[in-house]
């Protein structure tokens, strides 16, 4: 069934009253955002990127933070 934003940005403001609120108005905003890819623009592959998952990504993350972190080795002191 079809809604209309202003009804849900009405029902949003009314919920945000309650302590832990099941719906907000920021929540109806974003919900208007068009986020589905686009044909026309260029994708992963024009821009020379390859999407990874996140443990992949949490992992090269944590090596680079590792290889950065690391004291030089002083054996002649």
């Amino acid at each position: 069934m079809r809604t209309p934003f202003a009804l849900w940005g009405a029902v949003a403001g009314l919920a945000e009253i309650l302590p832990h609120p099941p719906l907000t108005r920021n929540q109806v905003e974003l919900t208007q955002i068009d986020t589905a890819a686009s044909d026309d623009l260029p994708g992963f592959r024009e821009l020379g990127i390859s999407p990874r998952s996140l443990e992949e990504e949490l992992e090269a993350m944590l090596k680079q933070s590792n290889k950065e972190t690391q004291l030089p080795n002083r054996r002649g002191s």
